[in-house]
């Protein structure tokens, strides 16, 4: 048996897929798009900052919004950047001259160089989606973009004191007017609506009933990524059984083996401190602060200081639930999440 027995379009699980319409961020949307309407009248827009958890729709709705400014502005100049892979200066800038005005790049081109290309080239005001802003190295590409004529950005993070963090007086006061979108967890009635749809376009009529859609929605606990990953798992599951429909017995190992899949997700895309402090925990799990700096310090070729480290990367690793931290007093301990052993840990990712 093959996965099309329940699947029929694979693509709409995908973390690619964008839905029409935007299901339970109406308000959201509306901010968002607020904030860019003045490039309709050949304005600059506001720049703008979505906040909240993972899996709570901010990536969504901020594509969601590019795509209603472009069905008014057809040739709108419009860029994403994936911060948590391309997190240089240079990389970001290199990504925009590409994608905002299709510059043909030379080999090694300085910061200078890009940022003249993208001014010199930009026609009309244009909009950036900067995805996992805060995993930027060193964040005055913020004030490179803020100093382009006619070109704004939204950007995406788990919390504004991580982004704010690392920033100078002079981005701060740049960034400081910018609009602020701020993210709850989904509930259960809207991810099962989530699912709802998905379900109506990826799977077969009557793959999946509505009482399994409501008790995936309740394991995934408010996170609509693995809600999603879940859904299209337990259809796998059904497929490889011969079954036409997904049966209730399967949806708790489905929820169990989304959450896994994220996570490896999740652990791919960690940067270099990341995945560095990552497998000092899967080596040796449950490790104070100190402890788990001294283990990072002796594995990367260049550690950042402990304060970066406490204020920036280990925050992260928490945020996507990768790690528990247990404070007992002023001491942090920090251990792996969903993790038996090294070899399920590492050699997955």
């Amino acid at each position: 048996m093959t996965d099309s027995d329940v699947i029929r379009d694979g693509r709409i699980f995908g973390d690619d897929h964008l839905p029409s319409p935007i299901v339970g961020r109406n308000s959201h949307m509306n901010e968002v798009t607020n904030a860019l309407a003045p490039i309709e009248d050949g304005l600059r827009a506001e720049n703008c900052f979505l906040f909240g958890p993972s899996g709570v729709g901010k990536t969504t709705v901020a594509r969601a919004a590019v795509r209603e400014l472009r069905q008014e502005v057809l040739e709108v100049p419009h860029a994403y950047v994936n911060c948590w892979r391309d997190y240089t200066r240079n990389a970001v800038l290199e990504q925009l001259a590409r994608d905002l005005v299709g510059a043909a790049l030379p080999r090694s081109s300085s910061t200078s160089r890009l940022i003249d290309l993208i001014t010199n080239n930009l026609r009309g005001p244009g909009v950036v989606i900067l995805d996992e802003v805060d995993q930027l190295r060193g964040t005055e590409v913020l004030y490179d973009l803020h100093d382009i004529h006619g070109l704004s950005w939204i950007g995406i993070a788990n919390r504004e004191v991580d982004l704010l963090a690392d920033l100078d007086d002079r981005i701060t006061s740049r960034i400081s007017v910018a609009y602020r979108v701020r993210f709850d967890t989904y509930g259960e009635d809207t991810i099962t609506k989530i699912l709802t749809r998905r379900a109506r376009g990826g799977l077969n009529p009557g793959a999946v009933n509505e009482d399994i859609l409501r008790r995936i929605a309740r394991l995934s606990e408010g996170d609509a990524r693995q809600a999603i990953t879940a859904l299209r798992v337990g259809a796998q599951m059904a497929s490889r059984e011969g079954l036409s429909t997904i049966p209730a017995r399967l949806v708790d190992d489905a929820v169990a083996d989304a959450e896994q899949e994220v996570r490896q997700k999740t652990i791919s895309k960690l940067n270099t401190h990341q995945r560095a402090l990552y497998e000092v925990l899967a080596e040796e799990d449950g490790l104070i602060q100190k402890e788990l700096y001294a283990r990072y310090q002796e594995t990367h070729d260049d550690p950042v200081t402990l304060r970066y480290l406490r204020e920036n990367h280990l925050p992260k690793l928490d945020h996507y639930n990768l790690v528990d931290v247990e404070q007992r007093g002023g001491t942090k301990r920090y251990s792996l999440v969903g993790v038996d052993s090294q070899d399920d840990t590492l050699s997955k990712s």
